[in-house]
């Protein structure tokens, strides 16, 4: 039997060796390709969006993504930087050690894949009636879905014929292209041929996937039993315009990971050259906390496999996941984190959910903060409330924003505020949706320091009641 880290490491080994592949096939088609004459040395402006899990940090980056002055990677970075051996696995936690950052070994293989990956949105763009726009897109999918499904052996021409056949079935009966509907017929395809790939744990909305696969079971543990490199729910890939060496230097970079909360002297050495401000998105944590707790519960957002992290700790060390409420529910729980792994984990292993949930939020934060308080870096506090509370408030928001990047705020016409999208949801958004768990989470609350942090954040938790 081949031992658990060996296996990963062949999973890993498999994806570097298809998407090689897939890059030498564009290269064929068109030598002059970004990630071969740019590097993120060349990168000047960026904005991050620094936010605690679950606090409306993926509606935001969906949002500010489709103005063109930005760019940006199609989803966070963190497969990327697991791919590339940064990951949690390797350092316990989320934090990358001062040495290993100094090193720097990592930069070039992330260099490539992160500027392989950017795009900007193109309003004239029409893929229904581009082919070239079109191969483009089916070779950045190729890309993609080894990131999504590591244990599955795919063959670049197989992946291209389907992919095209599952856009001819789509342009017969659509007019305009939306990436859900394309992605089922796309998954009804592949299925075919590669059974593991199941369309649940994409970020599409399950009565779409119910009624193009009526006969398949909504699946609740992880997609891959050993790794994820993407955590589902997965992104949906959308036809945007790649970018060039000028884009670089005049437009914008927008950065969306959770995990960067606690990577922010990482991302400085990523784009050392490049002025880099924040956007602090907050929420309050009642709603945090129960966002992540759906989440924990959920088919999705499964981060690292700790199994190998337990079989080579000795001593007081826990042996696994007991999480009260996850790991005594689910077989798989016991080795499965999900959402970010901050520094000090351990002692929350054997702890309740609600209390992992309240200590993520908390950790997150603070992270965020000892970065601001010890950097030079502008930043600029967001709140998510205020984002989802009206299109009034909204477009006063989204306007702060605009006047803190320098962007004019006649942008804001391209946002579509009307309607919000549904981003990596585990439920319908409803405000104050908190209050199910109301009789756990108010307790929490209470934590010294969770009350404090409430404090530094503008949340009175006197008022906790009328939290959104």
């Amino acid at each position: 039997m081949i031992a658990d880290a060996e296996r990963v490491s062949d999973y890993i080994k498999k994806v570097l060796d298809f998407r090689a592949e897939v890059f030498a096939k564009i290269i064929s088609k068109n030598s002059e390709q970004l990630w071969r004459k740019a590097s993120l040395e060349d990168v000047r402006r960026v904005v991050v969006i620094a936010a605690a899990s679950r606090s409306g940090s993926s509606l935001l980056f969906a949002l500010l993504r489709k103005i063109p002055q930005f760019y940006s990677l199609s989803g966070e970075g963190v497969p990327f930087y697991k791919l590339n051996g940064l990951t949690s696995d390797v350092f316990v936690s989320e934090e990358i050690p001062r040495e290993v950052i100094d090193k720097g070994e990592y930069a070039s293989g992330i260099s490539r894949d992160f500027l392989s990956d950017f795009s900007s949105e193109d309003p004239g763009s029409d893929i229904l009636n581009d082919d070239q726009l079109l191969d483009r897109y089916i070779d950045d999918l190729a890309l993609r879905f080894p990131l999504q499904w590591p244990q599955v052996s795919f063959s670049y021409d197989n992946f291209k014929g389907l992919a095209t056949q599952a856009f001819d079935i789509y342009k017969k009966t659509s007019r305009k292209f939306y990436a859900d509907k394309f992605y089922l017929e796309l998954l009804w395809l592949l299925r075919r041929e590669y059974k593991a790939v199941n369309p649940y744990y994409y970020d599409i909305p399950g009565e779409l996937i119910k009624e193009k696969f009526p006969a398949l079971r909504v699946p609740l543990g992880p997609p891959n039993d050993d790794l994820t490199l993407e955590e589902p729910p997965f992104i949906l890939l959308s036809p945007r315009s790649k970018i060039d060496e000028a884009d670089l230097s005049g437009k914008t970079l927008l950065l969306k990971s959770s995990a960067d909360c606690y990577r922010m002297r990482f991302i400085e050495k990523l784009l050392p050259k490049a002025d880099i401000k924040i956007i602090y998105l907050v929420r309050n944590p009642a709603a945090s906390i129960n966002g992540l707790y759906d989440g924990w519960l959920h088919r999705g957002f499964f981060s690292y496999n700790l199994k190998n992290f337990f079989k080579t700790k000795k001593g007081s060390e826990p042996k696994t996941l007991r999480i009260l409420g996850y790991s005594d529910k689910y077989e798989w729980g016991k080795r499965w984190w999900k959402y970010d792994l901050p520094s000090g984990w351990q002692d929350y292993a054997q702890s309740r959910l609600e209390e992992v949930c309240a200590f993520q939020w908390l950790s997150a934060n603070k992270a965020i903060q000892e970065y601001l308080d010890k950097s030079r870096q502008e930043s600029c506090l967001v709140r998510y409330e205020n984002i989802i509370a009206g299109p009034e408030s909204r477009s006063a928001e989204i306007e702060k924003i605009f006047s803190f990047i320098g962007i004019n705020r006649d942008a804001i016409g391209q946002l579509g505020l009307d309607k919000l999208p549904v981003v990596q949801a585990t439920h319908l958004p409803i405000p104050e949706r908190w209050r199910k768990r109301e009789g756990v989470i108010l307790p929490l609350i209470e934590n010294p320091k969770i009350a404090k942090m409430c404090n530094r954040l503008g949340y009175d938790k006197g008022r906790a009641k009328e939290w959104l």
